[in-house]
């Protein structure tokens, strides 16, 4: 029962963010969930000062993003997701850069936060996240994805950067450890 629950909440921020989704690749790719496995050495604390990154990825390896733009980006992403997985309402409106439109108006209002909070709270204590990784580059967005491990039920957090480095999408994802 509770994982239904997630994922009609999963389903609702992705809905409620519809005017974003246009701009990522959402086609399912056959991923299937995995179980989340005893790894808390390898799991980061919300708020460490460097997120750990891995430079590996669809986008990574047909170089269409330089190294040190996807590590900026990765980086932007981690700290992004764990904001918004703590609620940290003045920080995601004051840190971060979004597209104009469904985007900004989502995190100002604070529709976002609310989505992925009940999100977060149907899967339990959030540990913290994993190394982050560029995903497949859709159009002009650079797609990072964040692995987010809770007591319950891990995700990842998809996040879509537009050319100019804003974000231009926010959805969840099946969980994922490694591109």
């Amino acid at each position: 029962m509770r994982k239904k629950a997630l994922v009609i909440l999963m389903a609702a921020a992705v809905f409620a963010l519809a005017g974003c989704g246009d701009k990522t690749d959402n086609k399912d790719t056959g991923k299937e969930d995995k179980k989340q496995e005893e790894t808390s050495a390898e799991t980061e604390t919300p708020g460490e000062a460097e997120p750990e990154v891995d430079m590996e990825g669809p986008a990574a390896e047909t170089e269409q993003i330089s190294e040190s733009d996807g590590r900026k980006l990765m980086e932007t992403a981690v700290a992004f997701t764990e904001d918004l997985i703590a609620a940290n309402h003045d920080n995601l409106v004051n840190n971060y850069e979004y597209e104009e439109g469904d985007m900004k108006t989502s995190v100002e209002n604070g529709e976002l936060e609310q989505a992925i909070s009940s999100a977060a709270a149907s899967s339990g204590e959030f540990k913290g996240t994993k190394a982050a990784w560029l995903g497949d580059q859709a159009g002009d967005y650079t797609n990072v994805q964040v692995p987010c491990e809770f007591a319950d039920q891990p995700w990842n957090m998809f996040i879509a950067f537009a050319a100019d480095g804003k974000i231009g999408g926010v959805r969840t994802d099946v969980y994922k450890e490694t591109p």
